[in-house]
């Protein structure tokens, strides 16, 4: 395959963003390996990954609106990216390309950090592409999961797809009958006001919010105020970096260093 010095990782999205840059920088450094990362805004995903082929990039992170294009010019597919129908994680090793997806793994591992997720009862609001990787991730945990979402078409499909509950509308969500609440939903990402559950939360709840621009969402802020535990967006967020990181490396990821960049971002950004 072909080779580039430093060796080239990136980032493929319809703008770029300098976030994940940020995060896989910081770990090359600490690393002490002659990595680099760039971000990359395209217009055309399959000639994208023809270049990753051409110029032998050693690993290639996926944002929307591609997630789902990459998949039938990859090589292989993970069994997770294939249930979720989604790669957020191109592993170039040897010249074949294989997709993941990472954000199953980051969902899971940021709650398994202040709980256990054998028998847990979650709700999962929303059927996008962050809620399929969530329900599956705790699904696999053997979690049992009730998936909540404003089009019932949507979310009734996501369940069947995955084999959870399909458990209605977001108004249908009743704290009493869950341990976990987690927003998969884009409500409340760049949005500090907004709320998708607003005064339907308990405090024996623990609560997370896949959005991570603000770190403390109006979910999480209410969320705080009752009493309930939170998981950010930002911890998931860092931990499914880390397992690109131990894609592309085959070490292990400095996390905290990792969040320390992230958090220095996102600050810098305002947000």
């Amino acid at each position: 395959m072909s080779h580039s010095l430093p060796t080239l990782c990136g980032s493929i999205m319809g703008s770029p963003f300098s976030l994940s840059a940020k995060i896989h920088n910081a770990a090359y450094a600490a690393l002490g390996l002659d990595y680099t990362f760039v971000c990359f805004g395209v217009d055309d995903p399959v000639a994208a990954v023809t270049a990753i082929r051409t110029l032998g990039v050693r690993g290639m992170n996926v944002s929307m609106p591609y997630k789902t294009a990459v998949i039938p010019h990859l090589d292989a597919i993970d069994e997770s990216a294939r249930a979720i129908g989604a790669v957020n994680t191109i592993n170039n090793l040897d010249g074949v390309l294989t997709g993941y997806n990472t954000d199953c793994l980051g969902a899971v591992r940021a709650l398994q950090e202040i709980t256990g997720l054998n028998n847990k009862r979650i709700a999962v609001i929303g059927a996008g592409g962050a809620a399929r990787a969530v329900v599956y991730g705790c699904l696999q945990a053997r979690a049992q999961v009730a998936v909540f979402n404003r089009s019932p078409a949507r979310g009734m499909a996501l369940a069947e797809d995955l084999g959870a509950h399909w458990g209605g509308s977001i108004e249908a969500f009743d704290a009493r009958a869950f341990d976990i609440v987690i927003n998969a939903t884009s409500v409340g990402f760049k949005q500090p006001d907004s709320n998708p559950l607003d005064g339907r939360l308990a405090s024996h709840l623990i609560v997370m919010d896949v959005a991570f621009m603000p770190v403390h969402t109006a979910l999480l802020r209410q969320a705080k105020t009752l009493g309930c535990r939170t998981v950010t967006g930002t911890r998931m967020l860092v931990h499914q970096a880390c397992r690109q990181i131990e894609l592309y490396t085959g070490h292990e990821a400095p996390i905290d260093i990792m969040e320390h960049a992230m958090l220095q971002e996102i600050r810098r950004l305002k947000l």
